[in-house]
């Protein structure tokens, strides 16, 4: 019989930490969110530098800070900042690929089978549209990001109350911690 390695256990701290801890975390979440209400608007500055830590691009674009102690602040802006990043990335993307979106990736509704994607021919657009791109000799190399970004903006084609179809319409959301 193979032995087995626990790689992770479940943690608990004792109760008067806990609280502590769990506060941290919800005004750590505020705060995340507030540094993306702000600079939402902005995505577009996330895209091109991307040297260094997420904190400190997020730094120098942010107006107000959260007011906690600097390495939560710190923690706070790079978790921000890497959504940011990720997220302008995806637009980047996303305006790529807009011209490919149109009526051949969806195949239509036969029978009780509903419309849905044509993942050869999503495959295949995006194959041609890289092949295009590296001739240009633009940066080609997001393959499984362009082919994931058009699937999903396939799917808003096929159900469009299911999930927005321009990149414009997504904005970030805000949570709030139910289960304390």
């Amino acid at each position: 019989m193979a032995k087995t390695q626990t790689l992770s256990f479940p943690i608990r701290l004792p109760d008067a930490m806990q609280a502590e801890a769990l506060r941290l975390l919800d005004a750590s979440r505020e705060a995340i969110n507030q540094i993306l209400v702000e600079l939402w608007p902005h995505l577009d500055r996330f895209v091109s530098d991307r040297t260094g830590p997420a904190w400190k691009h997020v730094e120098k674009h942010l107006l107000t800070r959260s007011g906690h102690g600097n390495r939560q602040e710190r923690n706070e802006m790079e978790q921000a900042g890497r959504m940011l990043r990720a997220q302008a990335s995806r637009k980047q993307v996303f305006q790529t690929i807009l011209p490919l979106l149109g009526e051949g990736l969806i195949r239509p509704a036969e029978g009780n089978r509903p419309a849905r994607k044509d993942h050869r021919q999503i495959t295949e657009q995006v194959r041609a549209l890289r092949t295009q791109m590296h001739d240009a000799g633009e940066d080609a190399d997001a393959f499984m990001a362009m082919t994931n970004v058009l699937e999903q903006a396939s799917i808003g084609i096929c159900n469009p109350a299911s999930s927005p179809l321009l990149m414009k319409s997504f904005s970030p959301r805000q949570s709030s911690r139910s289960d304390t």
